[in-house]
């Protein structure tokens, strides 16, 4: 005789319930990392042009605009 093959225990309809909140909860969890991703992004840019808009001298322009 060979080794008996186990069953695979049915889950309960609480088990079903909380298997399907799992997955929609690491749904939202990617969601939200891909959403911390683009606001992190976005706060480079802003520093980025920030930094560009600090070194660049605009006094050096001043009084060349046409009046």
């Amino acid at each position: 005789m060979g080794p008996k093959a186990k069953k695979k225990a049915k889950k309960t309809p609480l088990e079903k319930i909380l298997d399907k909140i799992k997955k929609q909860l690491e749904k939202l969890e990617a969601l939200h990392e891909k959403e911390n991703a683009i606001v992190e992004t976005i706060n480079d840019l802003i520093d980025e042009a920030q930094e560009d808009d600090e070194e660049y001298d605009f006094d050096k322009w001043e009084g060349t605009d046409p009046d």
